[in-house]
């Protein structure tokens, strides 16, 4: 294909796009039929992005959304920095329904907070934040929640660390929190599918994320699957892995 063949699908395919991978341009043009240099479209997306025409959205990802998301931290800092004071060698994470809330259909009556950290520092944890009045919740199971569970404003659920991640100092990115909202929707009853579907879309939509770190997270989490078949699918009109 000449170049400017490549510049014209290109700027076709990427119409209406939220995001995309390279890997799904490339699969486009095969299926187009057309013969292509790899090489040619990725020095075509990276020209697009050096004028601004296209934003980076993580390793071998690309979006249309200029502006970034800008999480905010404020509804776990006291939480971080009872934590950081206490055990100042502890390596934890955390994150609330809150940060979130301004993305969501329905309005959250209450929030959660989350702390992961490592299996064996849960019991010390959970038992610190039980004598500062929180309701503290020890990794709890479905049972659990069905029985003894109800989100509140102290109301705290310990879970372990994953590795590898996504975090800024100890609080989660966006892309861990919409990874572990996913998982945690089902099993703190926090919200149902359709809803978490919305939450997802008005934040994604909005503001650009990290889609290669989202991705990479979920699958170290083993969910990558089960979250592009529940989750990113529904938008596959406008997100090409």
């Amino acid at each position: 294909m000449k170049e400017s063949g490549v510049q014209a699908f290109v700027l076709e395919y990427i119409k209406g796009k939220k995001y995309f991978s390279v890997r799904a341009v490339k699969v486009g043009a095969t299926k187009e039929k057309l013969t292509y240099s790899p090489a040619t479209i990725n020095q075509y997306l990276y020209n697009l992005r050096a004028r601004e025409k296209l934003f980076d959205a993580g390793r071998g990802w690309y979006s249309t959304i200029s502006q970034t998301f800008v999480l905010n931290t404020t509804p776990v800092e006291d939480l971080a920095s009872l934590l950081r004071t206490k055990f100042p060698l502890l390596e934890f994470s955390c994150w609330s329904t809150e940060q979130l809330q301004g993305f969501a259909h329905h309005m959250m009556a209450s929030f959660t907070r989350l702390v992961y950290t490592e299996a064996d520092s849960i019991p010390s944890v959970a038992e610190f934040l039980k004598e500062k009045n929180y309701d503290v919740h020890l990794n709890p199971r479905k049972g659990e929640v069905k029985k003894y569970f109800s989100p509140s404003s102290t109301t705290v659920v310990v879970r372990p660390s994953v590795s590898e991640e996504p975090l800024d100092r100890e609080f989660a990115t966006v892309e861990k929190i919409l990874v572990d909202l996913f998982l945690e929707k089902n099993k703190l009853n926090l919200m149902d599918e359709a809803e978490y579907s919305r939450l997802f879309r008005n934040l994604a939509f909005a503001y650009r994320i990290n889609m290669a770190r989202l991705l990479r997270y979920a699958d170290r989490r083993k969910r990558k699957k089960s979250f592009v078949d529940g989750v990113l699918t529904n938008f596959n009109d406008v997100i090409c892995i």
